[in-house]
């Protein structure tokens, strides 16, 4: 390899870093999901707004949790993950243990479910309802919604 061809490599390879370069930038600019940030942290979010991922107008987080939350009006006074996944199977509404135990999480974070007992190796984590769970929720909509 002569001097000539290395330095041909090599400005192709800086052009090629130059490109990966601007893809990075666009990256860090939108971050992973598409939305606009300045930053490497995430922008705080609204509460309210916490845990609501939106795809091409749709609303998934909310689909899934609607589900849990009509799961939880079905299941007994204190219940846990497991109970919610039976229910859920035994309505066509079928969800994987992890997705209904994120969905608690959030709910839990926002007031609307109350963990009774932490879970502890093979014991699960056991919920008890709300009045936010079983009441405020049946009409579908989110708090302070008009």
């Amino acid at each position: 390899m002569n001097l000539m061809e290395i330095i041909e490599i090599r400005d192709k390879l800086k052009a090629e870093l130059a490109i990966v370069e601007k893809f990075f930038e666009i990256a860090k600019t939108h971050g992973a999901n598409g939305s606009t940030t300045e930053t490497k942290e995430p922008a705080p979010r609204d509460t309210a707004d916490q845990g609501r991922l939106k795809l091409s107008g749709e609303n998934t987080y909310g689909n899934i949790a609607d589900s849990v939350r009509e799961a939880i009006r079905m299941a007994p006074d204190k219940y846990t993950v497991r109970n919610l996944f039976t229910i859920l199977e035994s309505i066509n509404k079928p969800l994987t243990k992890v997705q209904i135990s994120t969905v608690l999480a959030r709910l839990t974070k926002r007031g609307e479910v109350e963990v009774h007992k932490n879970g502890k190796g093979n014991k699960p984590t056991t919920y008890k309802k709300t009045n936010i769970s079983t009441e405020k929720r049946l009409s579908g909509g989110e708090p302070g919604e008009g």
